[in-house]
């Protein structure tokens, strides 16, 4: 068969080629969800990324819908795409430069449960298997994602518990300690005929938890507990903020999410009533 000749192959524009360079190496949860914030903000304007100017940028933002938190995130994705362009040489000026925005109102004090509410979304799910996903979830402190991807072969058993080698966002590896009653509750689910590539939280079929059907079972759960908002990232912020409540090193919280940056992990972190820094001062 003769090979295929340049103009028998698909053409790649210079945007394309521009936004896989730029995704390149990044994982796929992440590629995913950039490659579809540049590609609505192409389609939108229905330009090359060359001839894109800051009203486009501008026109684009404000057209967008959503939560203050997901329009930013799409923007950041944008104005990212096109300073690595820059970088790279493919774009002239780099116009995502020159819109800036004022922070928003951090609204995380608002989506932290109670620890009487996580375990009020827990032991109301009647599925022990979907039971697991939200202890796994919650005790481990996993992004969805994380937990869905999750395998034997990344489990190891300790006297007490084990051990789960979590490979996360950043392309990074830790190691996330699983409690004892964890451990237990997890091996109860698994399949009889498990192998390395068994996953630690099954589908309903036994399959991998499809990321979708992940993120229904922590609605339907929630929402059968009276929390209709609650989300499965939820259940991590609830993981860092009752750990440190309950006197956790905030390091070793750190280690346990893979948060890159302490400052990340502190802003879990609550004063209790009646506490101040002049306590820790001496007399």
């Amino acid at each position: 068969m003769a090979p295929a000749t340049d103009a028998k192959r698909p053409r790649i524009s210079d945007d394309d080629r521009l936004v896989n360079m730029w995704l390149h190496n990044r994982s796929a949860n992440t590629s995913r969800a950039y490659r579809a914030d540049v590609d609505a903000f192409r389609h939108w304007t229905g330009k090359p990324l060359a001839d894109v100017v800051l009203d486009d940028l501008q026109g684009w933002f404000d057209s967008l819908t959503g939560s203050d938190a997901t329009r930013r995130r799409k923007l950041a994705s944008v104005k990212s795409a096109l300073a690595f362009g820059v970088r790279v040489g493919f774009l002239d000026v780099d116009v995502g430069a020159a819109l800036r925005l004022e922070r928003g109102r951090d609204c995380l004090s608002e989506r932290i449960l109670t620890e009487e509410e996580v375990r009020r979304i827990i032991d109301m799910e009647p599925c022990p298997r979907k039971q697991v996903a939200l202890n796994v979830l919650y005790y481990m402190g996993l992004r969805i994602s994380e937990m869905c991807a999750l395998k034997w072969r990344d489990m190891t058993r300790r006297q007490q518990g084990g051990v789960a080698s979590v490979f996360g966002k950043g392309n990074k590896t830790r190691h996330v300690s699983v409690r004892a009653k964890l451990w237990k509750e997890i091996v109860a689910v698994r399949a009889d005929d498990w192998r390395p590539d068994t996953p630690v939280v099954p589908g309903h079929d036994g399959s991998p938890l499809h990321l979708r059907a992940a993120h229904r079972l922590v609605k339907r759960a929630a929402k059968r507990a009276g929390l209709p908002d609650a989300s499965a990232h939820w259940f991590r912020h609830a993981h860092a903020s009752h750990a440190l409540d309950n006197g956790a090193p905030a390091h070793v919280v750190q280690q346990t999410l893979g948060h890159s940056d302490l400052k990340t992990t502190t802003r879990y972190a609550h004063v209790r009533e009646g506490d101040g820094g002049g306590n820790y001062l001496k007399d």
